[in-house]
């Protein structure tokens, strides 16, 4: 893990919900854009069906998907404006440094990783790493996401959110409650 090392306040902050590492620190001057990793940022492969399995068994799995390249060269575009890049993940902390190998494989830019602890559901878990963002930047600029109760948390926290509709039949069989995180 070359040139990254752990942020001390994202420790802090929400340390029950999330961990996370930075290659470059927070800017307050800046504008940083969130992107989910699994259906967001990746595609499955033809016919793969995830429904059945496990969430580990999915991230195994997900080791070996293709980037999504409309959505990486949309990351890319952002970054190469100025803007930053954070990828907030409900993937476990555990699978931090694969993570991190799958998004430098695919070239996708990113200022720093937060990943989910599983202590609450995706959708309250990404609106306290979406708070850190706020914290640590001028504005969170939009949230890139394939969770409906993700999208539903940003929309709580006062941030635009793209819902990318690629994995439907997953969501409607695992419905999550979702709740207004910290205000």
């Amino acid at each position: 893990m070359n040139n990254i090392y752990l942020n001390r306040d994202m420790r802090r902050f929400a340390a029950d919900l999330f961990k996370g590492a930075e290659l470059t620190p927070a800017d307050k001057q800046a504008i940083v854009h969130a992107f989910d990793v699994d259906d967001t940022l990746t595609r499955k492969p033809e016919g793969f069906d995830n429904t059945g399995l496990t969430k580990d068994q999915f991230f195994d799995a997900a080791r070996d998907f293709p980037a999504d390249e409309a959505v990486v060269e949309l990351a890319q575009l952002l970054a190469s404006k100025g803007d930053r890049i954070a990828i907030a993940t409900a993937r476990p902390a555990e699978r931090l440094q694969e993570t991190i190998e799958w998004l430098q494989r695919h070239n996708v830019p990113f200022d720093q990783i937060m990943l989910s602890t599983g202590g609450e559901p995706s959708g309250v878990a990404k609106q306290a790493m979406l708070q850190k963002l706020q914290e640590d930047y001028r504005q969170v600029g939009t949230l890139f996401d394939d969770s409906p109760y993700n999208i539903q948390g940003a929309q709580m926290q006062g941030i635009d959110a793209v819902h990318l509709k690629k994995n439907e039949d997953y969501w409607d069989a695992h419905p999550e409650n979702v709740w207004a995180y910290g205000k």
